[in-house]
């Protein structure tokens, strides 16, 4: 049986007649006799009496009307649910400090534009925990950078930006200098498990030394930038992020003799299935950071 059986029998009952309930329902009257017709052989039961050519619901019948009407109400309250879920669903995007920095508010704001029943939620997390919520269902998507490995994560590529090496003006080093150098100096770097610190580690790795002692680890960009300014050190971030203190003066650009490129991804778990909403979002997101990386 299907809800369509049971709204045609309720409105059989409140019409007390087979072709007006035909006529309203914009269907066939024969087609409303079998639906009846198809409940009485389904339930084993008889649900009408011809009384003066009028149908009268026998006490089978009355038993079956009252319980049709609290399932048709309780399917009807649930399409209800689903329809207002649906009209301002909720959408979990994550992304790594650099690009939360750089792309979540571009994001934020063509997101309430192009879909203003949308409620977004972002987070700024390190990459490692974005995975992490990725697998676990916690995010729709998220913006990362760099390293992603694990197999159930479906990633797709949306370009590169590298890390820039810089420090103040008058810091005591070249302009120009090998990777491996770069443990000599003191050094800001970014937090262990951070985006770019994976990267650093990973080249360096591969040059067979590796940061033993930095002289400041910090989770803020904008601590970092600050320590560099001052002359105690030389930081790494991504370009985008440091662009406008080099091209202020504030700071300048140490160049490397291997750049630190790394790919910009996008990535959700490789099951996930997206709604409309997310799709779309997911769209703008991509768009945004296609643009970004072709700058």
């Amino acid at each position: 049986m299907t809800i369509r059986h049971l709204k045609t029998f309720i409105k059989v009952c409140e019409l007390g007649s087979i072709s007006k309930t035909a006529e309203e329902l914009c269907i066939a009257q024969p087609s409303v006799s079998q639906t009846i017709i198809e409940l009485e052989k389904y339930y084993s039961i008889t649900l009408f009496k011809r009384v003066n050519r009028k149908l009268v619901l026998t006490k089978e019948g009355e038993i079956l009307l009252a319980k049709a009407k609290e399932v048709v109400t309780s399917f009807n309250e649930f399409e209800e649910l689903t329809r207002n879920l649906d009209s301002k669903p909720d959408i979990y995007i994550g992304a790594s400090m650099a690009f939360g920095e750089i792309v979540l508010p571009t994001l934020l704001q063509r997101i309430k534009e192009q879909m203003p029943d949308v409620d977004p939620r972002l987070y700024i997390e390190k990459p490692n925990i974005l995975e992490e919520k990725i697998l676990n269902g916690d995010l729709d998507f998220a913006i990362a950078e760099g390293l992603v490995s694990n197999p159930h994560i479906k990633t797709d590529l949306v370009g590169k930006d590298r890390l820039v090496a810089f420090c103040a003006p008058g810091y005591p080093a070249p302009n120009k200098i090998k990777l491996q150098d770069l443990i000599k100096y003191d050094l800001l770097l970014r937090e262990v498990g951070s985006a770019p610190r994976r990267i650093i580690d990973y080249r360096l790795a591969i040059k067979g030394v590796k940061v033993e002692n930095p002289r400041m680890e910090s989770a803020s960009n904008l601590v970092i930038i600050q320590l560099a300014k001052s002359g105690l050190g030389i930081g790494f971030l991504a370009e985008d992020v440091v662009k406008p203190y080099i091209d202020s003066g504030d700071l300048r650009e140490i160049e490397l003799d291997i750049p630190l490129e790394r790919n910009l991804f996008l990535i959700r778990h490789c099951t996930k299935r997206f709604t409309s909403a997310e799709k779309k979002a997911y769209q703008i997101c991509y768009k945004i950071l296609t643009e970004k990386t072709s700058e």
